[in-house]
């Protein structure tokens, strides 16, 4: 991914925290014939492996999983994003632009083959989505009906071998300009210009730190 140094985030608790927070990925990956993508929720357990392993599932109906064992991927996690006008600038020779927050991370992806492993993660999985839930649907794996359907599943581990993140956040112009976006954002009812309104103002916090 391209990143200009003004957007460039390294740090390693900053990208986890955000992989936990935008948790649906699209993996990526590239065939004889063309690049293949999959939209799949992902577990990251920074804990195993050297840098941590993402940990989904697919349909086996997917035909993304076949020939990837041990190939390389990349899996997009992508946060809010938001339009910027010139004109909320309010100075000439500005130009449009697209304010956004993204994570790339690139590993080996691996098949779980071992039963017990795909329970426990499928366990993990539905604990983590439906805790918010009341009451909350667990998977109870004794029942025949849960049998057939993790023999409809591909459960497999990434190794993360580098994670790069992007916070376009227009750090690359004065903080005054800065303040006139997120203004201006602010007073946009749409989830996505709240959300980077924040994330700017928290930008701008650390730059007058």
């Amino acid at each position: 991914m391209y990143i200009p140094k003004a957007f460039h985030v390294d740090d390693v608790n900053e990208l986890i925290t955000f992989i936990r927070n935008h948790s649906f990925g699209i993996m990526v990956s590239q065939t004889e014939e063309e690049p293949f993508a999959t939209h799949l929720p992902f577990l990251l357990d920074e804990q195993k492996g050297e840098n941590g392993v993402l940990i989904s599932h697919l349909a086996r109906a997917n035909p993304h999983w076949q020939g990837l064992q041990d190939q390389k991927v990349l899996v997009v996690f992508q946060g809010p994003h938001a339009y910027i006008s010139p004109t909320w600038y309010d100075e000439p020779r500005t130009v449009p632009t697209w304010n956004y927050v993204a994570v790339h991370v690139y590993g080996t992806f691996r098949q779980i083959q071992d039963k017990h492993k795909v329970k426990e993660w499928i366990e993990k999985t539905v604990n983590v989505y439906e805790q918010t839930m009341n009451p909350p649907w667990e998977a109870v794996f004794d029942e025949p009906f849960m049998e057939g359907l993790l023999n409809g599943i591909v459960a497999f581990e990434i190794e993360v071998e580098r994670m790069e993140g992007n916070w376009k956040l227009n750090q690359n112009h004065p903080i005054e300009r800065q303040e006139r976006v997120v203004k201006k954002l602010k007073s946009i009812n749409e989830p996505n210009a709240q959300k980077m309104a924040e994330l700017m103002e928290k930008e701008i916090e650390k730059r007058n730190k």
